[in-house]
């Protein structure tokens, strides 16, 4: 099954992954996150601090989001990833809440998070509406979708910049990019139609952000955030019920 090969994927990065992000903690970037963060934490329309982040890797954001003040529970299908995300909670003294989990089929209460976060994570999933349709579920009335990605359906993984990492896992990644459904499609318009299709309201992008944040003087192409908000008073919309 592809969800087992995307499990063995990230599993097989973990430690690399810790390391790199290990390394951000004192780069001029993870302040710019600390400044992003906050920046939520304030906004009019939150209404409370339960944070859930999808595909948290080695913690990373999912400290940044505790240090600023957020309720955080953090999830991710890999098993090594989560062992790693704990080892590094456990050293910076936070509180999260970490489990292993299918972003498709999150197991938690419908209307419980404020906020959903991921990055980096959707253009691994396989069935990218269903798991929008899990994170709108989830959401309480009024709550926040923010998801911080890249449109990779046409390029080609290469080490270049990720020489820490083996061929093996580049052209693994290559390899499961071109099997998913995502990756046929350009992004975000593909992300806005979805998250139109479950229910989302208030859309908006933004294709600069990563770029403030770790700026860069060469500008990567095909990243971008969206988000979304759970309407106030509607139920779940048809689509959204599906699954």
């Amino acid at each position: 099954m592809i969800i087992n090969r995307i499990t063995s994927y990230w599993d097989k990065q973990s430690k690399i992954w810790r390391e790199e992000k290990d390394e951000a903690w004192c780069r001029p970037e993870t302040a710019n996150w600390v400044n992003f963060f906050e920046e939520i934490l304030l906004d009019s329309k939150l209404t409370g601090k339960r944070m859930l982040e999808i595909g948290t890797a080695s913690g990373y954001f999912g400290n940044i989001m505790a240090k600023v003040g957020f309720e955080v529970t953090a999830i991710d299908l890999s098993p090594n990833m989560i062992k790693e995300a704990k080892q590094v909670s456990a050293t910076l003294n936070l509180a999260v809440d970490y489990h292993i989990m299918d972003a498709q089929n999150l197991l938690f209460d419908t209307d419980k998070f404020d906020i959903v976060f991921t990055r980096l994570m959707t253009w691994t999933i396989p069935d990218l509406c269903a798991c929008y349709a899990e994170i709108f579920r989830v959401l309480k009335p009024g709550g926040i979708f923010i998801n911080f990605d890249g449109d990779f359906g046409t390029t080609v993984f290469s080490q270049e910049g990720h020489e820490r990492y083996p061929i093996e896992i580049m052209e693994e990644a290559n390899a499961i990019k071109s099997n998913l459904d995502i990756s046929r499609y350009s992004r975000p318009e593909r992300d806005l139609y979805l998250l139109d299709k479950v229910g989302f309201v208030d859309l908006k992008t933004d294709r600069e952000i990563h770029h403030r944040i770790y700026s860069t003087a060469e500008k990567e192409e095909g990243l971008f955030m969206v988000r979304g908000i759970k309407p106030i008073g509607e139920k779940i919309n048809d689509e959204a019920a599906k699954f």
